[in-house]
């Protein structure tokens, strides 16, 4: 067939009357693909001269061959399945890579209809193929590079979110699934991210996805704070990004999330040792000289209100550290810690400033009462019996008192005026409390 006598059949087929014999060799001849006719006994009873061509010969020398003549048993072998089912009655589509006549190979969809079945038996079928190289191997191509993005998704040590534009998911990495503490992924696939995430410590993270969504941004970060169902805290660092049409529209946004729990657990860990005394877990002198100081100026800026301060030092502890040992002795002031924050209210505030020495500020409803009261408490709690490695041991306390107005309301005056007050206590006897003012009071 020339090149132009498909468009010349057509021509006449549309100017003139067609029998059925001439309509069928033009669907055979220009169709562009190979079809074949095959009986029931695998043996060829049409082919058309595409197909003819792919075997290097004519329709009448292929007629009357079998499959296996033709492709051989090793070949045959692998497409009976397929031969089976259609033999049973079912339409077959599958892909298969073909060798064609010019010696390379091609993607083929072969397509393998039955014949209609006479007395319930079916007679053959018809096989037809066309060529999908092109689009075969680009969609290997594109399965190959989805392949590789999940993969390098699901082993990612962060979690991938990928979010249409109203932050509904699209796909999440099992990462993401076991950082958040969701449901199975089955179970994802849709729902709203806001929905999913609940309410978190830190809106930053739904203000930075806003911004994406209204294209103030192509990318940012936020940091978020939640609890999971199992109640753990999770602290996470989201990259966020958006991916924009011809016309600049949201169409996505990906989000990498890192756990950074760990690392906000060092950083609360080292904040903590820097504020506080390793031994007995009260603050020690900086941060207590802080939290003072901030007290003394909430007083001095309102006006009102007061701060007492009591300063404590244990009597008989060095006599216990000498005898005992030191780590009787660090055991003491461990329970001399216990022991105060059992006597103390809750807001007050307790410190160690090293060696035997503690202090507590009252900055709360501080009344001479308040002070009695609590700094007796203290005096009674720290003369009961420590029992030590089974050693019972005694000490006792001595506490000065220093209260802001009406003495100064400087922190390191106030502290002196405290510490002076203490060794007032001690010299008039030990075991008792002395306030730091002019008219001075003993119990």
């Amino acid at each position: 067939m020339t090149p132009d006598e498909p468009e010349r059949l057509l021509r006449r087929a549309r100017h003139s009357d067609w029998s059925k014999d001439e309509l069928l060799e033009l669907i055979t001849k220009s169709a562009g693909a190979t079809l074949a006719a095959v009986d029931r006994g695998l043996q060829m009873v049409y082919v058309n001269e595409e197909y003819a061509r792919w075997f290097g010969s004519t329709p009448e020398l292929l007629v009357g061959k079998t499959l296996v003549d033709l492709y051989g048993e090793h070949d045959c072998a692998r497409f009976m399945p397929f031969v089976e089912r259609v033999l049973s009655g079912e339409r077959v589509q599958y892909q298969r890579l073909l060798r064609t006549p010019y010696g390379f190979d091609e993607w083929r969809t072969i397509c393998l209809t039955p014949w209609p079945a006479r007395n319930g038996v079916i007679d053959g079928f018809i096989t037809t193929a066309l060529d999908v190289h092109e689009l075969q191997v680009t969609m290997n191509a594109l399965r190959a590079a989805n392949q590789r993005l999940s993969s390098h998704m699901e082993n990612s040590p962060l979690a991938v979110l990928e979010m249409d534009q109203d932050l509904r998911l699209l796909h999440c990495s099992q990462r993401a699934v076991q950082l958040m503490g969701w449901l199975p992924v089955a179970h994802l696939e849709g729902r709203s991210l806001t929905q999913l995430l609940g309410h978190t410590s830190d809106e930053g993270l739904h203000e930075a996805l806003q911004r994406l969504q209204e294209g103030q941004e192509a990318q940012n970060r936020a940091e978020t704070s939640f609890t999971r169902q199992d109640g753990s805290e999770v602290h996470c660092e989201w990259f966020n990004s958006a991916l924009t049409d011809a016309e600049g529209r949201v169409t996505s946004i990906m989000a990498l999330v890192q756990d950074v729990s760990a690392k906000i657990q060092i950083a609360r860990q080292q904040q903590y040792l820097a504020n506080h005394d390793s031994l007995t877990g009260l603050y020690n002198r900086a941060a207590f000289h802080s939290r003072l100081e901030q007290s003394l100026a909430r007083v001095r800026h309102h006006a009102a209100g007061s701060v007492a301060l009591l300063f404590i030092d244990l009597d008989g502890f060095k006599r216990v550290n000498d005898t005992e040992g030191h780590r009787a002795g660090d055991e003491v002031l461990r329970i001399v810690a216990r022991r105060l924050a059992a006597t103390v209210r809750g807001e007050d505030t307790m410190a160690r400033l090293g060696g035997d020495e503690f202090l507590v500020m009252l900055d709360r409803e501080v009344t001479r009462d308040v002070t009695d009261g609590i700094g007796q408490r203290i005096i009674d709690a720290l003369q009961e019996p420590m029992w030590v490695e089974g050693r019972e041991l005694r000490i006792g306390a001595s506490i000065g008192v220093a209260v802001h107005p009406p003495l100064e309301g400087e922190t390191d005056a106030l502290m002196n005026r405290a510490d002076q007050a203490m060794y007032a206590a001690k010299r008039a006897g030990k075991g008792r409390l002395h306030y730091a003012q002019r008219e001075l009071q003993q119990t």
